[in-house]
């Protein structure tokens, strides 16, 4: 839809939904469900499924079939409204469904607006490339290197600098064995366990 590069467009179905009162800096138009495989678009290449976490207790089996009949489009975006107190089993289904239905998750916390806020930036940027909506990247290889090991739970600068100077580089910490692990200074059976779980354990159960 031409449209949809100068205003968010939305099924009529979406009305009541209070992320769109929490629109405000962008043009937002209607059109008829049937007309629209998305509950928006984003742009004119973007679209996006809306699912919260207490729909979908209710309701499992809408957002496969949404996403069966969302069709091809350049970005397929699912923006999810954590809305619920206990969100992992709930939370659980709509990462697979986003995974195997090749589709961007996006998790909105805390409220309506922050799913607003989603929605906006994507229309915004639209045109851009995926560099503009990142964060400026800190150029020092080693330091990225040790960031991102401070990320593994339990992980602290110092047991990252042990672990970069003992395998070289992030792909040897990943492929390190569990007795390889042992022998790094500082790495006790806790980290051990934490970083064979983090590199070896499959990210989806089987």
């Amino acid at each position: 839809m031409a449209r949809s590069s100068q205003a968010i467009v939305a099924r009529t179905r979406q009305q009541a939904n209070p992320v769109l009162s929490c629109i405000r800096s962008t043009l937002v138009e209607f059109v008829a469900d049937d007309t629209l495989s998305a509950d928006f678009l984003a742009g004119p290449d973007t679209a996006v499924l809306f699912i919260s976490l207490r729909f979908q207790r209710v309701h499992p089996e809408y957002l496969d079939r949404r996403i069966q009949g969302l069709g091809e489009w350049r970005n397929r975006i699912l923006l999810c409204r954590v809305d619920v107190e206990q969100p992992e089993e709930a939370l659980e289904q709509v990462t697979l469904a986003a995974f195997h239905g090749k589709l961007s998750l996006l998790l909105a916390w805390t409220d309506a607006e922050e799913a607003a806020a989603y929605i906006e930036t994507l229309h915004r940027y639209q045109s851009k490339g995926a560099e503009a909506l990142m964060g400026r990247l800190n150029q020092d290889h080693h330091a990225r290197h040790l960031e991102v090991l401070t990320t593994i739970k339990g992980i602290n600068k110092t047991d990252a600098a042990a672990l970069s100077t003992c395998f070289g580089s992030f792909a040897g910490v990943a492929k390190a064995s569990s007795e390889d692990l042992q022998r790094c200074s500082g790495i006790g059976d806790k980290k051990v366990r934490q970083l064979s779980n983090v590199f070896h354990k499959p990210f989806f159960p089987r």
